[in-house]
């Protein structure tokens, strides 16, 4: 098995086969699993902050249903590579994709967009008002932290700047959001090509990093100790590691990416995370070898601590540094089968999921501006019986929610139907005469988009 890793800001493994359908990545001995010790700052699990549909009897307007409702650029419009814009995406807790877990989800920011080296999405990543609303955003959607891939102090500055904003708005959030740095390979560029000391610049750059954010009381910690992510952390050759870990303070917790061999036994890690990986040469193909065989390997590693990875899918076609790598989203069953894994060896991710990612939007992989179902629907009213069909694949739906209007503007709930079912009885909310519009929305699950049918006649005394 051959894993190259991508140029610069690349965010991608690139695995090639070396048998068809097999990634060939070896496992570490030992057997047993283990139970979560990883914290969120705070010791509880954050649940979303809004409901998923409005609860029976509240009145909301037809705007705020089907208008764009997340953190993504107002002016944002949908992109080449698969990212959407203007969509309304469900806020139905992500947690709820995680079977009998209670796994702290995180999602993996990227902070550098408002510079021109990078596409315009709409906001400078660095604003104060922008990290506001991401983790609002966030927190509505049930994610329990961000991770931002990071640049040391002084390579990227903007990024740095997004750091300090993130601990800000992190702390504000009486314990319920927390944040990781992961420390991105591509930091050492500038010293690798003046033929600098690459070791003292990371010793550098991770104790700024434990001075100014770890010791934060929202900062991510793993059996107490504050965790810190490495991204192609061996770029330009093999660190001095045990240089590094004696010289940076804080007894940080060292997780790496890679396959899951080279990952869980790298010489100064304490476990791994896995990431988004693509064949080349199969847009269809969502890694589940290479997830299966990360998620053995965590529950071998002993003590070591292992952290899942969900996603969307990839394209770069983008990206200055792109490849014209392609993981298709099949419509949201790329990001559905992940979870899946997860659930598959419970367990195993014992120091939570990351979601690849947020906001990556020149790679294809952010979820803020959620991911499309493919979904619609079409209602018709019988009697006192709204019905609906949809097109589309109704695995990807929570549930429905039935409303109805006086005007055409505001609505009333008048509850939710589960996915499967495509019927309401009408005479059984007892509407007062006069004359209604119906809408049946199909809400879709967690980060996928929400769709409303068009209105229907209904008269209750008809």
């Amino acid at each position: 098995m051959v894993v190259s890793l991508s140029p610069k800001h690349t965010r991608v493994a690139l695995v090639s086969f070396a048998l068809a359908l097999t990634f060939g990545l070896a496992a570490c001995g030992g057997t047993g699993g283990k139970s979560l010790i990883g914290s969120v700052g705070a010791s509880s699990l954050p649940s979303a902050s809004t409901q998923a549909s409005p609860p029976a009897g509240q009145s909301v307007s037809l705007a705020s249903e089907t208008a764009s409702n997340s953190s993504a650029a107002a002016s944002f419009a949908s992109q080449t590579n698969g990212n959407i814009g203007g969509a309304n995406i469900s806020k139905v807790a992500t947690g709820s994709l995680l079977s009998g877990s209670h796994t702290p989800i995180y999602a993996h920011l990227v902070g550098w967009f408002g510079q021109p080296s990078h596409v315009d999405v709409g906001y400078t990543s660095s604003d104060p008002a922008q990290i506001h609303r991401q983790v609002a955003d966030a927190l509505s959607r049930g994610i329990a932290g961000f991770i931002l891939d990071w640049y040391g102090p002084t390579a990227d500055t903007v990024v740095n700047n997004t750091l300090l904003g993130l601990k800000t708005e992190a702390e504000s959030q009486g314990g319920n959001f927390s944040f990781a740095v992961m420390y991105d390979g591509g930091a050492l560029t500038n010293c690798h090509q003046s033929a600098c000391d690459m070791n003292q610049q990371a010793i550098s750059d991770l104790t700024y990093a434990y001075n100014t954010a770890e010791q934060s009381s929202a900062y991510i910690r793993l059996g107490g100790r504050p965790v810190v992510l490495f991204f192609d952390a061996d770029r330009f050759g093999p660190l001095d590691w045990p240089r590094i870990q004696a010289s940076v303070p804080g007894n940080p917790v060292f997780l790496f990416n890679g396959s899951a061999d080279q990952a869980f036994n790298h010489a100064a890690g304490k476990g791994a995370f896995s990431w988004v990986v693509i064949d080349g040469s199969n847009p269809e193909d969502w890694a589940s070898s290479y997830l299966d065989t990360f998620y053995s390997t965590a529950r071998s590693a002993g003590s070591d601590f292992a952290m899942g990875a969900t996603y969307k899918g990839f394209n770069d076609s983008m990206a200055s540094w792109g490849l014209g790598r392609k993981l298709n989203q099949d419509c949201g069953h790329t990001w559905l089968n992940t979870f899946n894994e997860v659930n598959k060896f419970n367990s195993a991710a014992n120091a939570g999921v990351q979601i690849v990612t947020w906001n990556d939007y020149e790679e294809g992989t952010e979820i803020e501006s959620g991911i499309d179902n493919c979904v619609a629907l079409t209602a018709s009213v019988s009697g006192h019986t709204v019905n609906w069909s949809i097109t589309g694949d109704e695995s990807t739906l929570d549930h429905y929610t039935v409303f109805t209007s006086t005007d055409g503007q505001n609505l009333t709930s008048l509850g939710d139907v589960p996915a499967g079912s495509h019927s309401f009885d009408l005479s059984s909310v007892k509407l007062a005469a006069g004359s209604y519009s119906v809408f049946v929305q199909a809400v879709g699950k967690p980060s996928l988009t929400n769709k409303m049918s068009a209105p229907v006649r209904y008269s209750p005394g008809s």
